[in-house]
C-alpha cells in the first residue's frame, strides 16, 4: 500500500513532467497558426517555468507535514526536473522550428 509520502511524490513528479508537453503543444500550435517563432517560444518557456514553480510552491506548502528533509529533497527534485524539462523544451523547439514554419506556410496557402 502506498503511503501519503509516496502519493505526494508521484503526483508532484507527474505535475512537473506535464509542463513539458503542455508548453510544447502551445508553442507548436501557435507557431503553426501565426508563424511567429520567438515570441511563442519565449511564452512556452515561461509556461514551463511557471508549471515548475507552481509545483515547487505547492510542494513547500504540503510537504513540511512529513519532514523537513522530505521537503528539501522535493525542492531539489523539482528544480532538477524543471531544469531538465526546460532544456528539453528549448532543444526540441529549436530542432522543430523549420518544420513548424513549413506547416504555417502550408496552412496559409490553403
Amino acid at each position: 500500500m502506498l503511503s501519503e509520502a509516496d502519493l505526494n511524490i508521484i503526483f508532484y513528479v507527474l505535475f512537473l513532467i506535464s509542463g513539458l508537453p503542455l508548453s510544447y503543444k502551445y508553442a507548436a500550435f501557435m507557431v503553426k497558426h501565426t508563424g511567429m517563432v520567438v515570441p511563442h517560444f519565449f511564452i512556452s518557456i515561461m509556461l514551463n517555468l511557471c508549471v515548475g514553480t507552481l509545483g515547487i510552491v505547492g510542494w513547500i506548502y504540503f510537504a513540511p507535514k512529513i519532514s523537513i528533509y522530505f521537503t528539501l529533497g522535493g525542492i531539489y527534485l523539482g528544480a532538477w526536473i524543471t531544469a531538465i524539462s526546460l532544456i528539453l523544451l528549448i532543444t526540441v523547439l529549436l530542432f522543430k522550428r523549420k518544420s513548424l514554419l513549413k506547416s504555417f506556410q502550408r496552412w496559409i496557402s490553403t
